[in-house]
């Protein structure tokens, strides 16, 4: 069994648990992220929309293509699919390896997604190339901790983490999105230096 199919299985499996296990986390960050999402304009594309618990904090109007791992989350945010007053597609995909063009897209939005995908730094590349030159990466995301007083407990409860969420809290994103070749133009913390914006640019050239 491929890691793709294990991951897919264990997100359709968690579907129907999803939005109690997120609600707290919604309701938590529903301005802040009104305001960061303020910001997403053209073509844009979301990437693991699970349950779609985000688009009630969408400004209207947008063309968004939705792409997520599992097809059990996208059956579930099909009425708030339904409900945006703008356009959303949702796709059946891995973030790994999208069938999209090159250049595809204004910009990317991410929202607790690289500290859940297998490989992120590959995830990153895959999602600048179908950014187009300039475009923007938007990514809203749990991170390691630069606060010895944080690390340690996070790093302790990571492997439980990984295990009942599939989600590590431990990974340096800013270092991910460096070493995938954006130019890194906002870091702002939400909670503490655990919950994060980013910003980021695909290079014009």
């Amino acid at each position: 069994m491929s890691d793709s199919t294990t991951r897919k299985g264990n997100y359709d499996g968690a579907a129907k648990f999803f939005d109690i296990l997120r609600s707290g986390d919604s309701r938590r960050w529903s301005d802040v992220q009104k305001q960061f999402f303020s910001q997403l304009k053209g073509r844009v594309l979301y990437v693991g929309i699970g349950t779609g618990q985000e688009i009630v904090n969408f400004p209207p109007g947008l063309d968004i293509v939705a792409i997520d791992i599992s097809e059990e989350m996208l059956k579930r945010a099909q009425d708030r699919i339904s409900s945006y007053p703008g356009t959303i597609k949702p796709i059946l995909m891995d973030a790994h390896a999208t069938s999209f063009e090159d250049n595809s897209f204004d910009m990317v939005l991410t929202v607790c997604v690289l500290c859940t995908v297998e490989k992120p730094v590959q995830v990153l590349e895959e999602l600048k190339r179908v950014l187009k030159p300039g475009g923007t990466l938007v990514s809203f995301e749990h991170v390691q901790s630069r606060n010895p007083l944080f690390a340690w407990p996070l790093l302790l409860m990571n492997p439980f983490s990984l295990k009942l969420a599939g989600t590590s809290l431990i990974r340096d994103t800013a270092k991910n999105i460096r070493s995938a070749g954006y130019d890194l133009l906002v870091d702002s913390n939400v909670y503490l230096d655990i919950v994060k914006m980013f910003t980021s640019k695909k290079p014009e050239r």
